[in-house]
């Protein structure tokens, strides 16, 4: 969560739900749920234990919350067997392509990484290795077979390599993914500020917050239908 405010609602959500006797529940980031025409913040609430990054685990949130945006009060705390925030049918849940795009992803910044660090190590020397192959060759007799010194060095860093790159794009996949949620506070934000102005509600901003929340919360389905546009 960045600096966005966005944190308030969690905070009001929590003290509720704390209240409440909820104390193995957390609140999900916040979304937004359109009703009469209406505006409103809406928070999903699962328990601890619920893999909400799974896309295996199908989790229906157990409790939402709806809150007023011009006051930043709880308006309904229901629980959702007693009162659904699906209205009509559940909108089913694909995330096929995020990881099909991922994947491709992964794939194509492996091979670069790979080959970069490749055409380094046999290609690029150091200072000191620039001298003393310049006066030994880059030759070296090794169980009596005449090898390249970086071929040589290549082969035993190779398997070293494969491990440290496949980390590195892990990282690089998970910064780019957690990025997402820094777009999704200003689309938040612009939609909210824009709703307090003058009564207007961007669907299509809105939109592109549910496919952010949908990829985010890979696990969790109902997304579409708690924003209910």
């Amino acid at each position: 969560m960045n600096n966005l405010n966005l944190d308030r609602y969690l905070n009001i959500v929590n003290d509720e739900k704390i209240k409440r006797g909820l104390t193995t529940y957390i609140p999900l980031y916040p979304m937004l749920r359109v009703e009469n025409e209406k505006l409103y913040v809406g928070v999903m609430i699962t328990e601890e234990k619920d893999n909400v990054w799974s896309r295996e685990e199908h989790i229906k949130p157990e409790y939402w919350v709806l809150i007023d945006i011009d006051e930043d009060r709880i308006l309904e705390f229901n629980k959702t067997e007693d009162k659904d925030f699906v209205i009509g049918n559940l909108v089913s849940k694909n995330t096929d392509n995020k990881q099909q795009e991922i994947s491709k992803y992964t794939v194509k910044k492996t091979l670069q990484y790979k080959n970069y660090l490749i055409e380094d190590i046999k290609n690029e020397e150091l200072p000191l290795q620039k001298k003393l192959s310049n006066i030994l060759g880059s030759e070296m007799e090794i169980d009596g077979e005449k090898v390249n010194i970086n071929d040589y060095l290549l082969s035993n860093l190779e398997e070293d390599i494969k491990a440290k790159i496949n980390d590195l794009v892990g990282i690089l996949i998970q910064s780019k993914c957690g990025s997402i949620t820094f777009y999704y506070d200003q689309l938040f934000t612009n939609i909210v500020n824009h709703y307090k102005k003058d009564k207007t509600i961007d669907n299509e901003k809105i939109k592109l917050c549910i496919e952010i929340m949908n990829n985010y919360y890979d696990g969790v389905i109902g997304i579409d239908n708690l924003f209910n546009v």
